[in-house]
């Protein structure tokens, strides 16, 4: 008996190395998966000016980021950039280039997306909910050849507030401290008609990995 006893203890403490990580809120390693995301990019070229925003389809301790089927209308997780300045480059041969501001960009948390539904034609539908993150980003290149463009870049963690999230009180501090690197790819295919404000949208989707600090980093940054 005490047999079976210790070989189940050994199972539970094994499952325990697999536990969500809304439970075991761990920090995710360097180069470790922190989201994958989907979203649009909304620009006035009249202006130069745009935005970016969308959802999360998994994301750093979130065991299930929907409600209901995955989609943008059910998505417990978003996020929607702060105004960006779109510059174009002179064109290389067959490959376009536009420069993106260092920017802010942040994180929601919408508890009941069934009742408010992130919406493609309205960009303000992705800032729903509790703020629970703000990060920035470096300036970047988005560079575009053929049918598809892409983009990297990398940002700090600013500032991260305590949700509840199936019972539990998670913060993404816990998650990925140091900020994250993003890596994006898009279509140049766009929308047809656009949304009202932003004549020129495309759809884009991607992944960011975490990031960390040497030593030397984190002192200077202090």
């Amino acid at each position: 008996m005490r047999r079976y006893a210790t070989q189940f203890l050994i199972f539970i403490l094994g499952l325990a190395g697999w536990m969500p990580q809304a439970l075991a809120q761990t920090k995710i390693p360097i180069g470790g998966i922190v989201d994958n995301y989907v979203g649009h990019v909304y620009i006035n070229p009249a202006t130069g000016m745009g935005e970016v925003a969308g959802y999360f389809s998994s994301i750093a301790g979130i065991e299930n980021p929907f409600q209901g089927a995955p989609s943008e209308a059910t998505a417990y997780f978003t996020y929607r950039s702060e105004p960006l300045t779109f510059t174009a480059l002179p064109a290389d041969v067959d490959t376009a280039m536009t420069l993106l501001n260092a920017g802010k960009w942040h994180i929601y948390f919408n508890s009941n997306p069934v009742s408010h539904p992130g919406n493609w034609s309205d960009p303000a539908s992705f800032s729903q909910g509790q703020l629970v993150a703000d990060l920035d980003h470096n300036a970047l290149q988005i560079v575009s050849s053929g049918p598809v463009h892409q983009a990297v870049f990398s940002g700090e963690l600013l500032a991260s507030y305590d949700f509840v999230y199936a019972g539990k009180t998670l913060n993404f501090a816990k998650f990925f401290p140091d900020g994250i690197t993003n890596f994006s790819s898009a279509t140049n295919t766009l929308v047809q008609g656009g949304v009202p404000g932003f004549p020129i949208v495309f759809a884009d989707a991607g992944w960011s990995v975490a990031k960390g600090h040497t030593e030397e980093g984190t002192a200077a940054k202090d």
